[in-house]
């Protein structure tokens, strides 16, 4: 059954979308629960870094869908019983949406705010080298 949405519902309402995200993001990997680095420590809950980076960033409908489809195709490529830390749903999640916003946009204006919104997570390094595995597989 398609869903019709409610012309009560506001025009830019994306939540379902970044729900969408967040929890297709989440099942790619079977994950640590506990948090052993500190940077582990300062994240939010997934759904609410997946929203906070969508508005933060401005990232367009466009870039999600985009990354939502690398992350079906890296699915497709991972090891069935594949596992990760706690922090590599958000790792594969900023890589996604940094590669689709080269590909999508021509200016990269997305990227940048991506990589100041995390940089108290992660050095400009190690999100290049997430970039660089996302692509590996």
């Amino acid at each position: 059954m398609i869903a019709i949405p409610s012309i009560h519902q506001p025009k830019n309402n994306f939540d379902n979308l970044i729900a969408y995200a967040a929890s297709n993001v989440n099942t790619l990997v079977d994950c640590s629960k506990e948090r052993l680095y500190y940077q582990q420590k300062l994240l939010p809950t997934l759904p609410i870094f997946v929203k906070h980076v969508f508005y933060h960033c401005k990232i367009t409908p466009t870039i999600l869908l985009v990354a939502l489809i690398y992350l079906e195709r890296l699915r497709s490529h991972l090891p069935r019983k594949s596992k990760g830390e706690f922090d590599t749903p958000y790792k594969m999640f900023i890589a996604s949406v940094i590669l689709a916003s080269k590909f999508v946009e021509d200016t990269n204006t997305i990227a940048p705010s991506i990589y100041r919104l995390v940089s108290l997570l992660y050095l400009p390094k190690e999100i290049n080298e997430m970039e660089r595995s996302f692509l590996g597989n």
